[in-house]
């Protein structure tokens, strides 16, 4: 299933124009995959943008000569340069991009645990990290970007991604029953069930089922579960001209404003308001001023 979408957004500078392009592969990869993107023409005013996290995997192939850049979180002038493709890990911090090159791009979002049968490790030894995607794949990531760059079109792009996603797993497109069974519970309802409760259903020990939790999905089912509240405060207020930020927190689990206030700075470094007033055009996304 493929869904287009053209966007032109304005911000306190400028407008600017770009087109995003999704697709939604086929069984048994949508299971593990939320959609494959394709992103051209994002040349906004501002030459950096913080990511917030989401705890999600992100894979990013550049299709033009430009390479992926990314900045340090301390030392926001030093760049660091991951070529031609880059896996996200799972993410609890803040990351900063560079978008001073318009670039395009195809991208693969995972769901939640979805890249594991696609990697020989464990995923939580990508918590917070960035790597390049030849480390894990090696040569086969070059013969992936030449059949990219024949495919004459988005579609087919697309297609041929799908293909040989399919082809680099390296282990059975199958979910640990008990990570599966947490996940739904956690995205279903993030906040009115304790942690507690999901686990003792499943009939793990506690530090037994955390052990496969990490493996599979990158991070604590504790963490991610405070990801996903933030990720739900920031969904309810996206693109937002007003908020009445204690109703939100209370709507979103947090047991007072403090609480939240400081969740919020944790994840994103920024207070709520500043990020309402610098956010660009995705939720997650946060322009930086040159």
């Amino acid at each position: 299933m493929e869904r287009l979408h053209g966007f032109d957004f304005h911000d306190s500078c400028r407008a600017y124009a770009m087109q995003l392009r999704t697709y939604t592969p086929q069984a048994p990869l949508s299971g593990f995959v939320d959609y494959f993107w394709y992103f051209e023409g994002y040349s906004p005013p501002h030459s950096k943008e913080l990511a917030l996290p989401d705890g999600s995997i992100e894979l990013v192939i550049s299709l033009s000569d430009a390479k992926i850049n990314l900045f340090d979180r301390e030392h926001k002038d030093l760049m660091r340069t991951y070529g031609s493709s880059v896996i996200c890990g799972p993410h609890s911090e803040f990351f900063i991009i560079d978008t001073s090159a318009e670039t395009t791009v195809l991208g693969i979002h995972f769901k939640p645990g979805g890249i594991a049968p696609f990697l020989n490790m464990p995923v939580n030894e990508l918590h917070n990290i960035h790597v390049s995607l030849e480390t894990m794949w090696g040569v086969r990531v070059q013969e992936l970007r030449e059949a990219l760059f024949v495919s004459k079109t988005v579609d087919d792009k697309f297609r041929t991604l799908e293909d040989s996603l399919i082809m680099l797993a390296s282990r059975p497109l199958i979910r640990h029953p008990a990570v599966s069974f947490a996940l739904n519970e956690f995205l279903s309802l993030p906040h009115t069930r304790p942690l507690s409760d999901v686990i003792g259903q499943i009939g793990l020990s506690q530090r037994r089922f955390i052990q496969i939790f990490k493996a599979e999905v990158g991070l604590t089912p504790k963490l991610f579960c405070r990801l996903r509240r933030f990720q739900e405060v920031l969904n309810r207020i996206d693109h937002a001209k007003s908020v009445n930020w204690l109703d939100v927190a209370i709507a979103c689990g947090y047991y007072d404003q403090m609480h939240f206030i400081k969740d919020f700075q944790a994840f994103s470094s920024l207070n709520p308001t500043e990020y309402l007033l610098r956010q660009c055009m995705h939720q997650n996304h946060v322009a930086l001023p040159n």
